[in-house]
């Protein structure tokens, strides 16, 4: 179905009988592993496609799609610091084969505990990590390499970045508009 130009009923995607397929594998411009070192740092990015994910969420969404898993991990002097879960979901597509677009956790953005006003609920015990937004974009001619970048508006304060917590710190904990360099 991906990249027809079929009419589809309007509830189509609650019905449990469409599959968003990646007939043309775009997807597969992406998996492997891709990797940015700045000085003694490195920062890798893993992409895992995953085919015919069932998306269900009560009566809202029920059908299938191909998308891809990310996963990232950070090194200091060729030792890894640190290594994020795989995304439980497929938050990443392509419409051409040259455009990843889709939103990755940075898990070293956690956010201060929210307590809720006038009451002592705490809604976000040690906080929870920021979500942007993420473009992975083939670069012409150089099929090994890739810009990756995120972006969201978190800087002007939207959800889940808190200006007093990160005060004089980066946007993001991971590197943010760099090149990366496919490893395997």
């Amino acid at each position: 179905m991906s990249g027809d130009d079929n009419n589809y009923p309007y509830d189509y995607l609650s019905t449990g009988q469409y599959y968003i397929k990646d007939v043309n594998n775009y997807l597969d411009n992406f998996t492997g592993t891709w990797e940015y070192v700045n000085g003694n740092e490195k920062f890798q990015i893993i992409l895992t496609k995953v085919i015919q994910f069932h998306v269900i969420h009560d009566t809202t969404f029920n059908y299938y799609k191909d998308g891809i898993y990310v996963k990232y991990k950070k090194f200091y002097n060729n030792v890894l610091i640190y290594e994020s879960p795989f995304d439980s979901y497929p938050s990443f597509e392509t419409k051409n084969g040259l455009l990843l677009t889709g939103a990755m956790y940075d898990y070293g953005r956690i956010t201060k505990t929210i307590v809720l006003p006038f009451s002592d609920i705490v809604w976000h015990q040690g906080g929870e990590p920021i979500y942007p937004h993420c473009n992975i974009e083939k670069l012409a001619n150089q099929p090994n390499k890739i810009t990756f970048k995120l972006h969201s508006g978190m800087e002007h304060g939207h959800k889940g970045y808190d200006k007093e917590t990160y005060s004089g710190l980066p946007t993001y904990s991971i590197p943010n508009d760099v090149i990366m360099t496919k490893i395997n």
